[in-house]
């Protein structure tokens, strides 16, 4: 199973809707798909239409030692993909984990069951460096950022990119960044056409060639809980997540 975390430092760049469009643009492809809400707003939860209302979240498979990650699982309204679901007290689990020997590898020991269930795992994290975020990134193989192409996005990135570094040093060598991604860009400013440019100056390997434009059947889709390939699959957003996904999965080898 290949493990990505999507991991960003500075909120309102498409995190959450990253994570749930690619994971429905992987299994349209064939793949078996598992989405982890890792972030206490539950965007990604909130989201996506389960078959079942979660009974156990990522916050029982975190501090409960008796839980593996199918277990805590369920299945989407999305064929092939299934969710860990958010919880909105994950601050009891940042403080159970903070206190605990080695507690950075919990979810990676979790995710151990699941490798032979799986495809692909996506986890959606907070944009803030939590012990949280650090488990999503020692259970990975690799990092996804998605961007906006305003400004202050680039410094959410150089940031991401330090925390990123500092735990492949530290904690997972295995860890590297399969790519960053403009996945909310307006194509109509030219200061964000700038702001693409000097990514791929400075970033020249890691940055996508696909651009995901603002589109408004993306943010609608979330309100219905659908991806964008349901709700309005013949669109641009549609035809953009899914040269995303196959630019991505190549990235993968797959």
């Amino acid at each position: 199973m290949k493990t990505i975390t999507i991991c960003q430092r500075k909120g309102g760049n498409g995190k959450s809707t990253s994570a749930l469009n690619l994971a429905h643009a992987f299994a349209l492809s064939g793949l078996r798909v598992l989405l982890i809400d890792l972030d206490d707003q539950k965007n990604t939860t909130s989201a996506i239409a389960t078959n079942e209302v979660p009974e156990r979240t990522v916050e029982t498979l975190l501090v409960d030692s008796s839980m593996r990650a199918s277990d805590v699982a369920v299945s989407t309204e999305w064929d092939g993909v299934s969710l860990i679901a958010a919880s909105a007290s994950l601050s009891g689990a940042i403080r159970e984990l903070d206190g605990e020997v080695g507690s950075h590898l919990v979810l990676k020991e979790k995710l151990e069951s699941a490798n032979d269930l799986y495809d692909v795992c996506l986890i959606d994290t907070s944009p803030s460096l939590n012990i949280l975020v650090v488990n999503a990134l020692v259970a990975s193989q690799h990092v996804f950022i998605p961007l906006s192409s305003r400004y202050f996005s680039l410094q959410g990135l150089g940031q991401t990119l330090e925390s990123v570094k500092k735990v492949a040093s530290r904690l997972n060598p295995s860890l590297s960044v399969l790519a960053i991604a403009f996945v909310i860009h307006d194509g109509r400013s030219s200061l964000a056409k700038e702001v693409i440019a000097k990514a791929r100056g400075e970033y020249t390997a890691l940055v996508c060639e696909t651009v995901v434009s603002q589109n408004i059947y993306i943010e609608e889709a979330q309100i219905v809980r659908k991806s964008i390939f349901d709700y309005a699959p013949m669109t641009r957003g549609a035809e953009q997540y899914r040269a995303l996904s196959t630019e991505l999965l190549s990235r993968l080898g797959r």
